[in-house]
């Protein structure tokens, strides 16, 4: 009798065991590495003007504004949450990662801190202007982009 008796509190046991208890057991692995944080989470640019689908003259002026980040001057260094505009007319922007080409008549680098540029003397048609933040080192801040599709008419 006493036998059976050990066997069914070992069985009860068990059981509640297996419910769960309201205390996990501790857990002895390798926990996961966190996954890597964007360098400016909230951090974003954003193409003020021209706006999207606006019929713009030859001569566009961008204007750009930011937030989460601090536009400055480059001045070569790559600071978290610290950047610089580039503007992309009609071409893909560089992928994050790789750093910016030198300015060309489709790259810009608005390294002054400055917010605005003007492109001169446009074709007539369709463009497509991509804004980009970067660092002062001039590789872009991961997926901080905003793009403008607009058509100039002469």
């Amino acid at each position: 009798m006493r036998y059976s008796l050990a066997v069914t509190v070992l069985a009860l046991a068990a059981a509640a065991a297996c419910e769960g208890s309201k205390t996990p057991a501790a857990d002895t692995s390798t926990p996961a590495p966190a996954p890597a944080a964007a360098a400016t989470p909230s951090a974003a640019v954003k193409i003020i003007s021209p706006t999207e689908g606006a019929t713009t003259g030859t001569d566009v002026t961008v204007v750009l504004g930011a937030e989460g980040v601090t536009i400055a001057k480059a001045d070569g260094k790559k600071v978290e949450g610290i950047g610089h505009y580039h503007l992309f007319l009609d071409t893909i922007p560089t992928p994050d990662g790789a750093p910016i080409p030198p300015t060309t008549k489709k790259i810009v680098h608005i390294g002054t801190g400055d917010s605005t540029y003007t492109f001169k003397g446009l074709t007539a048609g369709e463009h497509q202007i991509i804004a980009v933040i970067g660092y002062g080192d001039h590789s872009p801040m991961p997926a901080i982009r905003d793009t403008v599709k607009f058509v100039v008419k002469p």
